[in-house]
């Protein structure tokens, strides 16, 4: 990746499209932003996966996620990652064992987990 640097933060070209990433939510997105959404998107890829893999069928799933930040140094030190799942008939502790397999194997996850606290909690909404 070859990054450029704008006025307004930096400009990558990359094979979806144009990425600008600034602190100014006018001109790009906020790095903040993209490590969480990195976290939650690779996360939600593994969980997926591993859904279909396990033959467990589920009507829609959403994360919600919050951000915990150290007052001195604003750094990021924790991030919470609530999966919403919708679906019928679905056994919560099989869910939940998925969910820790997909932590397993996240690589984004792996890559932060000895810096980043990483918590995933898990709700089901049965559908009838």
């Amino acid at each position: 990746m070859l990054f450029k640097f704008k006025e307004e933060g930096i400009r990558v070209e990359l094979a979806y499209g144009i990425l600008d990433v600034s602190e100014d939510l006018y001109h790009g997105f906020k790095p903040e932003h993209l490590l969480v959404s990195a976290i939650a998107g690779s996360s939600a890829q593994e969980f997926t996966d591993l859904l279909e893999l396990h033959h467990t069928h589920v009507d829609d799933f959403f994360i919600r996620s919050e951000v915990t930040k150290d007052k001195k140094d604003g750094k990021i030190t924790r991030i919470k990652l609530h999966f919403v799942v919708k679906g019928r008939n679905l056994n919560i502790d099989k869910l939940y064992r998925i969910l820790e397999k997909a932590r397993a194997q996240c690589a984004i996850i792996r890559s932060v987990e000895n810096s980043i606290d990483i918590v995933e909690t898990l709700e089901l909404v049965s559908l009838n």
